[in-house]
């Protein structure tokens, strides 16, 4: 069965911040968990959410929004890149107070060239920076996943592979131990990454005599590589001290 998991609730000082915060957010699937999430916090503070809206276009509201979309395909974090940054130079960008994306779990697996993706990704948010002066860019580790089950880890040997296993994961934490080390002390850090692997009452290290790795707690997923109720919620809660942190004051 799986247990509780204990994190802390945003504070209704960061809840109102967000809401009254213009957001553009660039995700895939696990993003999608989180902002599924966002409504039932803000209901769990009785107060009233901020407007979601999937969008490309202007997202006009009297008061803050979270403008999302899903940018570019998994498995492509270049695309990814140039797809949000066509994102902020377009309408949006006029219209947002602070901006971020983030990678799926299939944009960093074994095979990646991690350094050439985090060089290709710091260049762009510079860049981006630097074009929009008045936009607050935040930064984001990739998520993880779980270990392979059984059925997946026959279908690896058969070479069909699912990017699920250690060295996938392996890959992704040396990806957001630069990150960390790049971004870690701008305040500036969405790191999805730890909240999902460290909120967890069992250890979540898993060692194969190969080094040790972080998976996805247990705790909160829904499947091998999305989010559950209390995991969305654990990744709701960080996105919005994060955001509440670096929004403009009003």
């Amino acid at each position: 069965m799986t247990r509780p998991v204990q994190f802390d609730e945003p504070t209704a000082t960061e809840l109102q911040t967000v809401a009254r915060t213009k957001i553009l957010f660039g995700h895939q699937s696990v993003g999608a968990n989180l902002l599924g999430a966002l409504p039932d916090v803000y209901r769990q503070a009785h107060l009233p959410a901020p407007l979601i809206v999937e969008t490309r276009d202007v997202a006009t509201s009297a008061r803050g929004f979270i403008a999302h979309a899903y940018v570019g395909r998994n498995g492509d974090p270049l695309g990814k890149l140039a797809d949000f940054s066509r994102l902020v130079d377009g309408p949006l960008g006029d219209d947002v107070d602070v901006a971020l994306v983030k990678f799926c779990y299939a944009d960093i697996v074994a095979g990646t060239d991690v350094r050439a993706v985090f060089d290709a990704y710091t260049s762009t948010m510079a860049d981006l920076a630097a074009r929009h002066p008045d936009v607050r860019f935040l930064y984001t580790t990739a998520p993880l996943t779980a270990d392979r089950n059984v059925k997946a880890k026959i279908k690896a040997v058969l070479g069909r592979d699912d990017g699920m296993g250690p060295d996938d994961n392996r890959a992704r934490q040396r990806y957001n131990e630069l990150i960390r080390e790049e971004y870690g002390m701008s305040g500036r850090l969405f790191d999805i990454a730890a909240v999902e692997s460290t909120m967890q009452a069992t250890p979540t290290r898993r060692g194969d005599g190969d080094g040790t790795y972080y998976v996805l707690n247990d705790n909160l997923r829904s499947d091998r590589g999305h989010l559950n109720e209390q995991g969305a919620e654990a990744a709701a809660a960080e996105f919005v001290r994060v955001v509440s942190a670096n929004a403009p004051a009003r």
